[in-house]
């Protein structure tokens, strides 16, 4: 905060009289910088702020970042202020006050700044006879709205307490106070950035640790499959005391030499019983491994991310550039969220494929995220998912592309179970749309059929990636 002396004594360093204002710059709500030009000085730049809780002005050799919003006070300052030209610089004695008297051909006008603590902070234009045409802070108590006629009250003394001007080790007060101004804003900005990047951290390893907790239970739940695998085996072994419509079957288990109960399902077939068992150890030993992988996964990116962060917080204000780039990346990444999307991303190789689990994903997917260029690919005889290969521009689809999209299409279809299948695949552009058709659902011209084995192992290889290889 400045006394009146060293208002009085910036003042006295800044080139005003004869000045044309040529700019005007909103930085907050309550800061500003007045580009200005005269003959002998050319142009310059003086900054002001007030209101705030260190109101100070200067020359200065720096423009600050601008405003993201302009207020409605900066446009009536562009409005009429800028090209008027400064006549007369008037100091209000004893007081951190000061009124720039402006004038052009068509008007004249005078701006009013009070550098003072509280409530009678503001900066005024006024008419000729005092009249408020707009300011910077509405004030209704105080009357100070537009259209109010001001009393500008001029002190006769300087009161009780004597003020002095600041030592400074510079060529001028203006000089040691923009250095002093920049020090301190980006020492506020340096401790704003780190506590915005201790927000992220907290936030991002809270998320990552609760998906490893997710992904234990995950696998704990599906560990249990090797169980399935020794019922359907025991029940191979005993095929010719099961007969279909038995709820259950006693058989000796061989490691222990005990007497256990299987349940079957009576309407299903002794082999189908069999096979019931079989597919759910495969089913959850696919589980167990993604699982598995997933898991890994995530303890890895936990450590990564850790490291990340502890690098971040370790740099000092001297890197002050780059932790602003990491906190402001981070903001702009959650104030401006995309559409929520539809379906599974997956990445393969260089191409990313969408893939829809069920017809209202295949339909939006289809809506929302496809282009002309796209190709699309289904299962022939079995109902089930679409997936789309994104097109590359300049790049033709390579065949181990096309054998990843065949495979997570079978994975995806009624047609899984078969553990091969006959597809087709086009372009997005060769669909058409069933009129009064079900949710999804096309017609494919132009397309061109591929037959494939589902294989478990690449599947499992696809679905294990990370969302964050995911189509972005």
């Amino acid at each position: 905060m400045l006394n009146w002396k060293e208002v009085h004594k910036v003042l006295s360093e800044v080139p005003f009289q004869n000045s044309f204002i040529q700019n005007v710059t909103e930085h907050d709500l309550h800061s500003y910088t007045f580009s200005l030009f005269n003959k002998n000085e050319k142009a310059f730049m003086f900054y002001i702020s007030i209101g705030s809780n260190d109101s100070v002005m200067m020359l200065t050799g720096k423009m600050r970042e601008k405003s993201r919003k302009s207020q409605r006070f900066l446009q009536f300052l562009r409005s009429h202020v800028i090209g008027k030209r400064i006549t007369l610089v008037e100091p209000l004695l004893f007081d951190r006050a000061f009124i720039l008297h402006l004038k052009n051909s068509d008007e004249s006008l005078k701006l009013l700044f009070r550098l003072y603590s509280g409530s009678g902070a503001n900066m005024i234009v006024l008419d000729e006879n005092d009249k408020i045409l707009e300011l910077m802070y509405r004030r209704p108590k105080r009357k100070e709205m537009p259209g109010e006629t001001i009393v500008i009250e001029k002190r006769e003394c300087e009161g009780e307490r004597t003020y002095n001007i600041r030592e400074y080790d510079t060529p001028t007060l203006s000089q040691f106070l923009d250095r002093s101004v920049i020090e301190e804003k980006k020492n506020e900005n340096y401790a704003s950035y780190r506590e915005n990047i201790e927000r992220k951290r907290e936030k991002e390893l809270s998320e990552i640790e609760n998906l490893i907790r997710s992904l234990e239970k995950k696998v704990s739940s599906s560990s249990g499959f090797i169980g399935d695998k020794k019922i359907g085996d025991l029940l191979s072994a005993n095929m010719h005391v099961i007969r279909k419509g038995m709820k259950e079957t006693k058989v000796t288990d061989w490691e222990s030499g005990k007497e256990i109960v299987i349940m079957l399902s009576p309407e299903l077939s002794p082999s189908e019983n069999i096979e019931h068992y079989y597919e759910r150890y495969r089913k959850g030993k696919r589980s167990f491994e993604i699982g598995n992988t997933e898991l890994d996964d995530a303890r890895k990116r936990l450590l990564e991310r850790k490291e990340y962060y502890d690098s971040l917080l370790s740099l000092g204000p001297e890197d002050i550039k780059r932790l602003r780039k990491e906190a402001e990346n981070g903001n702009e990444k959650t104030e401006n969220k995309g559409p929520k999307r539809f379906g599974l991303y997956i990445k393969s190789g260089d191409f990313d494929l969408i893939v829809g689990r069920n017809s209202k994903e295949n339909d939006q997917i289809l809506r929302h995220e496809t282009r002309g260029s796209d190709t699309w690919m289904h299962t022939r005889d079995f109902p089930g998912g679409y997936v789309i290969i994104k097109a590359k521009k300049g790049k033709s689809i390579p065949l181990n592309i096309l054998l990843d999209a065949a495979n997570l299409a079978l994975h995806f279809s009624q047609g899984k179970k078969a553990g091969k299948a006959d597809l087709y695949y086009t372009e997005v552009k060769y669909l058409r749309r069933v009129k009064n058709g079900k949710e999804g659902l096309v017609i494919p011209t132009q397309e061109k059929n591929l037959s494939v084995t589902l294989d478990e192992r690449r599947v499992n290889l696809l679905l294990g990636r990370k969302e964050d290889e995911n189509i972005r």
